[in-house]
């Protein structure tokens, strides 16, 4: 009997421990069951970005360190910016050249200038007219010239040119009278030489020789171009065309005929963008 009571006795614990296994089974959160994802490919390095460049204003107006003028100049694309420095005068003496006689000037140098040349920086050179004949008559005679061209627009054998240079005015192609913000005046492109050379790139140039309207400064432009067509140095290399050794004039004439044929945008830089950079000059 006793035992009949305890087996039946275990028999309902065991049913009550069950259930209660059940209860707490169905009660408890089931765990999720987390998914880890396949792992992926390495992605390649994200490419570093330069930081941009510093972006000046198109038209930068600076006043000239001796404060005689405030010059405005747009160059666009063809520099980055420029600097103007005074030059000091260089009085006539047996010790200096022709060339060199100058009075105090402006210089504009141009940064960032797409191309570079051995002999040819870019330049801009501003002169003061009252005291360009006083000091150099050579230069003075330029300013009539200018005067004269201006006012009757022709080619001459030799086109006005400053600042002064120890060599020939060899050729001239691509005169163009062109008007700047308060002035007159002329571009063409021009190599000197002294001596029979081929026309190369490293010394062919843009040229702008101008007057401001109310005739106190002469503006005078050097900036080297190059165009394809031509040889890079002045070496002979007697791959020349005949004339070169037998008649050097016709030579250059048919040089500058065939520079005069070529479209602006073949030259580096594009004459039109040169034009430009020096319709916007303004001198005040």
């Amino acid at each position: 009997m006793i035992i009949k009571m305890q087996s039946g006795f275990i028999s309902r614990l065991l049913i009550v421990l069950l259930a209660g296994l059940l209860l707490l089974s169905a009660c408890s959160p089931a765990v999720a069951t987390s998914t880890l994802p396949n792992p992926t490919a390495t992605s390649a390095p994200m490419a570093t970005v330069e930081p941009a460049a510093t972006i000046l204003p198109a038209i930068t107006v600076l006043p000239t360190p001796d404060g005689s003028f405030h010059l405005s100049l747009d160059t666009g694309s063809l520099a980055t910016g420029f600097q103007t420095e005074t030059m000091a005068a260089v009085p006539a003496s047996d010790d200096a050249p022709y060339w060199e006689v100058m009075p105090e000037y402006t210089r504009v140098s141009l940064q960032g200038y797409p191309i570079s040349s051995q002999f040819i920086q870019p330049q801009i050179f501003i002169y003061p007219v009252n005291d360009l004949g006083k000091i150099n008559e050579g230069a003075g005679n330029m300013v009539f010239t200018l005067q004269s061209l201006i006012q009757s627009p022709q080619e001459i054998p030799n086109m006005p040119f400053l600042p002064l240079f120890n060599k020939t005015q060899v050729l001239h192609a691509h005169i163009q009278y062109l008007d700047f913000n308060n002035g007159q005046g002329l571009r063409y492109l021009t190599e000197f030489s002294q001596g029979i050379v081929p026309i190369h790139n490293n010394e062919l140039m843009y040229t702008y020789q101008g007057l401001t309207n109310d005739g106190k400064y002469y503006v005078a432009a050097v900036l080297p171009v190059n165009h394809p067509n031509l040889p890079a140095d002045g070496t002979v290399t007697g791959n020349e065309p005949p004339e070169f050794t037998s008649d050097y004039p016709v030579y250059l004439a048919n040089v500058a005929k065939d520079l005069n044929s070529q479209a602006a945008n073949t030259f580096t830089p594009d004459l039109t963008q040169l034009d430009a950079m020096m319709s916007s000059l303004e001198i005040k």
